[in-house]
Formats: C-alpha cells, sequence, structure tokens
C-alpha cells in the first residue's frame, strides 16, 4: 500500500518546514551551511531568517506583497527568502547576472515593495529601478543589509499566513517567449520535497550537498537550499561561477554526498584535463535536469568517475521534479518513473489517449501545480487546466513504466510527413568522436518542405564534414531523420540563463 499523501494544516507557513522546524528538531547547533570558511548553524540561520521577517514588517511590508531576492549563492540568499516567506510575502528570484533591461522588465512585472540585491548587481540593477514607476526598497546583500538588519524590529510579529496562501512565483525559463512567474501557494514546495526528495529519493540528514546550477533556479532552490535543510543535511554555497576546477575543490573539501548538475556542466567536467579532476567517491548520486541528457554523456560520465546519475523533469509549473530516475534504480536514456504523488497521461493532438510506446503531449498533475500565471491569461488558460500541467512536452512511456523524453512539441520537426525528434538526432550526432555539441532544428528546403539541419560545434583539433556527419546519422538512424544539412559553428551555442540550448535563436539565425 502507498504511503498517504502528506497533509497540511490551514496556519501554515513553508519557512517554518525548511528553517525553524530544524529547531524544535533539536538540531540548532547542526551546521546548516558552510560558505568560505565559515560554517554556519540552523539556530543562526533562523536567527537571521525571523529577523529579516521582522524588519520587512516594520519597514511597512503587507501582506502578501512581493519581495524580490537578487543575489549571489550566499547565507543571505536564504536569509532573504524565507525570511520573506516567514513574513507573509510573496517571493520572486531572478539571476544576479542580468542586464538592466531585464532588470527593468522584472521590476515593473513583480512590482516588488522590498528588493534585495547583490552588490556585484547592484549598479545594473539600479539603473533598472531609477526607471521603474513602481517605487521599491533595495537592501544591498554585501552593502548595508547587515546594518539593516541589525536595527530594533523585535516588537513587528509576521503577517500570519495560511497553506493556500501564494507564497512563490517561479519563473519559467523563457523559451517561448518573456517569462511568467508561476504562482505557488505556501504547501506546494513541501509536498514535492515529502514526495520526490525524502521519499522517493532519500535526502537524508547526513548528506552534504552542492551545486554547480546557482539558487535563483527554481531547480537549485529546491536541491541545494529546501531538500537538505527540511532533513537537517548541509548545504555548501559559493559564490563565483561554477568552474568544474572549483567544483572538483570543493567537493573533495567538504567530502559532499549529493550533487546538483545540468547536462552542459556534465560535459564541461568531462572535458577537464584528467590532472585536475579530483576524488568523487564521496558523492552518492548526482541530479541532473534542466535539458535533456545525452545517452553517451551519461556513459562517459559513469566510466570516469562511477557516480550514479539521477536524471529527471521537473518545471517551474510543478516547483521540481515529477519524473525521475532514482538511487539503486537508473535507466539510462530515460527519466526515470513518474513520482508517487503525481499522475500523468499522454494524449495526442486530438486531445485522445495515445497507446502505450507512443509519443504524446505531457499532462500532469499533483498537488505542486501552479495555480496559474501571473498576469497572464490565456498562457493561464492554455497550460494551467483544472489542476492539470499541460506541458508542452513530447514523452513516450514503456512497458516497464519508465518515461522518454522526445522533447517540446513546438520543436518536433515533421519530415517526409513523419515527426522527428531534435534529441534523438542529437543523441546520434553527439556519440560521432568529433562532435562537442549539437542542436537540431527544422529548416525548409527549396521545395518548402522542413528537414532537419544540425549545427555543430566540433571538439578542439577534431575534424569533420558535412558528408560525413550526414552519413554517420544515415547508418544510425532512420534515413528520413537524419540532417539534411549540416552548420558548423566556431562558438559555443547560445544559452539562456537556465543553461538551455537556445533552440530559439539558432532557428532563427540558421533556419
Amino acid at each position: 500500500m502507498s504511503p498517504a499523501l502528506p497533509q497540511f494544516p490551514d496556519a501554515f507557513n513553508m519557512a517554518d518546514t525548511f528553517v525553524f522546524s530544524n529547531i524544535e528538531a533539536g538540531r540548532g547547533a547542526k551546521t546548516a551551511i558552510v560558505f568560505e570558511g565559515r560554517a554556519i548553524t540552523y539556530a543562526e540561520v533562523a536567527d537571521n531568517v525571523m529577523r529579516v521577517a521582522r524588519r520587512l514588517v516594520a519597514g511597512g511590508l503587507l501582506p502578501e506583497q512581493r519581495v524580490l531576492v537578487c543575489t549571489q549563492d550566499r547565507p543571505e540568499f536564504a536569509y532573504a527568502w524565507f525570511g520573506a516567506l516567514k513574513a507573509g510575502a510573496v517571493v520572486t528570484q531572478v539571476n544576479p547576472q542580468l542586464p538592466a533591461a531585464d532588470y527593468a522588465y522584472y521590476l515593473d512585472y513583480v512590482k516588488p515593495q522590498f528588493a534585495f540585491v547583490d552588490e556585484a548587481s547592484a549598479a545594473a540593477f539600479g539603473e533598472a529601478a531609477a526607471q521603474s514607476r513602481f517605487p521599491q526598497k533595495l537592501i544591498t546583500v554585501g552593502g548595508d543589509f547587515d546594518e539593516w538588519l541589525a536595527e530594533e524590529s523585535a516588537a513587528a510579529e509576521p503577517w500570519p499566513t495560511r497553506k493556500d496562501d501564494p507564497a512563490v512565483w517561479l519563473f519559467t525559463s523563457g523559451t517561448t517567449g518573456q517569462s511568467k512567474g508561476a504562482v505557488h501557494c505556501h504547501f506546494h514546495f513541501p509536498f514535492n520535497t515529502e514526495v520526490y526528495a525524502k521519499r522517493f529519493i532519500g535526502i537524508a540528514e547526513s548528506d552534504v550537498t552542492i551545486s554547480g546550477p546557482r539558487l535563483f533556479f527554481g531547480y537549485a532552490t529546491g536541491t541545494n537550499l529546501m531538500f537538505p535543510f527540511a532533513v537537517g543535511a548541509t548545504t555548501v554555497l559559493f559564490r563565483e561561477q561554477p568552474t568544474p576546477e572549483r567544483l572538483f575543490e570543493l567537493i573533495e573539501k567538504h567530502k559532499a554526498t549529493v550533487f546538483t548538475s545540468v547536462p552542459t556542466l556534465i560535459n564541461k567536467m568531462l572535458q577537464a584535463p584528467v590532472a585536475e579532476r579530483r576524488d568523487l567517491s564521496s558523492v552518492r548520486f548526482m541530479w541532473s535536469a534542466g535539458e535533456a541528457l545525452p545517452g553517451e554523456l551519461h556513459e562517459r560520465w559513469t566510466q570516469a568517475f562511477g557516480v550514479p546519475i539521477i536524471d529527471g523533469i521537473g518545471s517551474a509549473e510543478s516547483f521540481h521534479i515529477y519524473i525521475s530516475n532514482r538511487p539503486g534504480d537508473v535507466r539510462p536514456g530515460s527519466l526515470g518513473r513518474l513520482v508517487p504523488g503525481y499522475e500523468a497521461k499522454l494524449l495526442d493532438d486530438a486531445g485522445n489517449a495515445v497507446a502505450r510506446g507512443d509519443v504524446g503531449t505531457l499532462w500532469l498533475k499533483g498537488p505542486s501545480a501552479a495555480l496559474y500565471y501571473q498576469s497572464a491569461y490565456e498562457k493561464s488558460a492554455q497550460h494551467l487546466k483544472g489542476g492539470w500541467i499541460v506541458s508542452g512536452d513530447k514523452f513516450r512511456e514503456d512497458d516497464d513504466g519508465y518515461w522518454y523524453y522526445e522533447g517540446r512539441g513546438d520543436d518536433l520537426i515533421k519530415s517526409g510527413g513523419i515527426y522527428v525528434s531534435p534529441l534523438e538526432v542529437e543523441n546520434c550526432l553527439m556519440s560521432h568522436a568529433a562532435v562537442r555539441e549539437c542542436c537540431v532544428v527544422g529548416k525548409r528546403d527549396a521545395a518548402g518542405l522542413e528537414k532537419p539541419l544540425a549545427i555543430v560545434v566540433l571538439k578542439e583539433a577534431a575534424a569533420a564534414s558535412e558528408i560525413e556527419l550526414i552519413a554517420f546519422a544515415k547508418e544510425r538512424l532512420a534515413r528520413y531523420k537524419a540532417p539534411h544539412w549540416v552548420r558548423f559553428s566556431s562558438a559555443a551555442l547560445p544559452r539562456n540563463d537556465r543553461d538551455k540550448i537556445d533552440r530559439k535563436k539558432l532557428k532563427a539565425e540558421h533556419a
């Protein structure tokens, strides 16, 4: 019998689950965060979170008003993020390495009452804030944050919250337009944490977590902040960009047991000179999500390091991962099984269920589904239907219950009247010894018919011709799936701020 789904009381605040429950469990003296040589305990985290909550209320925060967090991966991210939630605010987070124009968009979209801004982002953010018609109080992390936090505010009590109150806007990756905020309630994140991180994956109090993806990305907010905090584990944070060398160093130094990564970073770590690779024997598993993991990349990682890759898929709309491999049950090439607590179905374009093994559009249902997209009625009506998330992603499920990602519906190529998955063609080309990375998009030929076009980056000092790569693909795929053209790029393929290849940009440039 499956365990009962987690239930939450009506009066509820998610900061209590992730922060203050550790104090109640007697873990106040345990290390919560390791950062730049400091070990920060759960008692210190809880104290700073409550200070932020009270300072916000004392400063005029009203219930359910937005608070924007724009900081590097540092303890203040946790203090500000959980503190705003505890105060009764609705929290959003954005990349601290954006240009002023992007911050202008987010400020006008979010209309935050308060914003926590990293000192490294202050110039660009300040430029955008100066042009915004919506007033906000800016607190500079690394600047006036400590002084602001030290002001007396003990009498200012946080606003009470309920489990169904809005708590977080998670921004979509923006692959089909400007990023929108998926609105989540206080209980959504604790629900997924319980059924996925704790029950399905087995995150443990003894774990030490570290992440390449930065905390502003909901994927890492889960794996490297909420998940470890939910069980009283320890997270390692660092401000700088996640180079392979830095990650090898920190994993070895802190004996990390759980590592969050993405395929692009996995590839970079494999390309690091052997002499610079460190001991990863402490890592019991590595998460991979954010983009499709090529089978050959999975195989090369396993051969090089022997660390199991837990590949899965989640979304801003579901908060986190809902289909996943798990420790002891990894099927390379698949995304694993459906996480208990979620329902899924595959439908064709007419809305009919597809046969097992056939490709269809994924519909997902679960208690962590977003309520709507803020200020986006049509998008909400199209993708959020009565508790179902209509993802736009194409999947197939095999007879054993393992799920396989075939790409986004708008990425599929109809060649010769038959749909072609770009990922299948990319995985084939990635197995060629000369190919470093590639992206396949649809391009119309002289007759107006759509055919696969591959944009390829070769490995350093490697060589391959268009004819050679097309022939290579035809030997391994149905002929209609092979690229009709190959274009070579001397520069790395463009990516968005979630480190996903920007297919939309490549198609505009090449197709």
